[in-house]
C-alpha cells in the first residue's frame, strides 16, 4: 500500500513501498505531478490517496463540468429550432461552392455484394439436416444411425475391362476453323499463306 507524507497544510507527497517518491499533490490548487489531476479535472490515484488521508469529501475536488448543476445551467436557456431550409440565409460564397466527393480508390479483388449484418440480426438460413436420418444438429459423418460402409472390392477382370473401355474410346477428328474440313487444324490449313511467300 502507498504511504502519504504531509508536506504542509495543503500539499501531500506519496511514497512507494521502497521509499521512492511517486507523486506530489497540492489539494488547494488541485494539481498533481502526474498531470492527470489538471487535465481530467478529476482526482488521480495520488490525489485520491491524499484526499482520503486528509479526510475530505471526494466530490469537492471534481471539476464543475462533471456536476449536475452545470448540466442544468447549460440547458436552462431556450433552444430555438433551426427552421425550414428555404428560410435559411446562406452566403453567396457558400452557395456557389461545389463540394466533390473524395477520390474513390477501388480495392483489389472482387467487390463484396453482401451486406454486413449487425450483431442483433440473425441469419434466416435453412437448417441443414442429416441425409441418413433426416434430423438436424449433425451431418452424415457424425450420424449415430449410420451403417458401416460396405465398399465392394473390385476384381481384377473388372478393373482391366474398365481401363480398356476408357482407353478404346474413339478420338474425335480435328476440324479446321478456317475451312471447316476434318483432318487438320487452323495452323496446318492449306489455305493459310506461308510466311515469306507471295500473297
Amino acid at each position: 500500500m502507498l504511504e502519504m507524507m504531509k508536506v504542509n497544510s495543503v500539499a501531500y507527497e506519496e511514497l512507494m513501498n521502497d521509499g521512492n517518491k511517486d507523486g506530489l499533490v497540492n489539494l488547494s490548487e488541485k494539481t498533481c505531478s502526474c498531470m492527470k489531476f489538471q487535465v481530467d479535472k478529476l482526482p488521480c490515484r495520488h490525489a485520491l490517496a491524499a484526499i482520503r488521508f486528509a479526510k475530505k469529501p471526494f466530490g469537492d475536488f471534481c471539476g464543475d463540468c462533471y456536476k449536475t448543476t452545470s448540466w442544468v445551467e447549460a440547458y436552462s436557456g431556450n433552444i430555438f429550432p433551426v427552421g425550414h431550409p428555404s428560410e435559411w440565409t446562406i452566403p453567396e460564397g457558400v452557395r456557389s461552392m461545389v463540394v466533390y466527393p473524395p477520390p474513390f480508390r477501388a480495392q483489389a479483388g472482387r467487390p463484396k455484394k453482401k451486406r454486413y449484418k449487425s450483431a442483433g440480426e440473425h441469419r434466416n438460413g435453412n437448417t441443414r439436416h442429416c441425409t441418413i436420418c433426416g434430423k438436424s444438429g449433425h451431418n452424415r459423418q457424425n450420424c449415430r444411425n449410420a451403417q458401416p460402409c460396405q465398399i465392394p472390392v473390385p476384381s481384377a477382370t473388372s478393373t482391366t475391362s474398365a481401363t480398356t473401355a476408357t482407353s478404346k474410346r474413339p478420338r474425335r477428328p480435328y476440324r479446321c476453323r478456317k475451312c471447316g474440313e476434318e483432318g487438320h487444324n487452323s495452323q496446318k490449313c492449306p489455305l493459310t499463306p506461308e510466311v515469306g511467300g507471295t500473297t
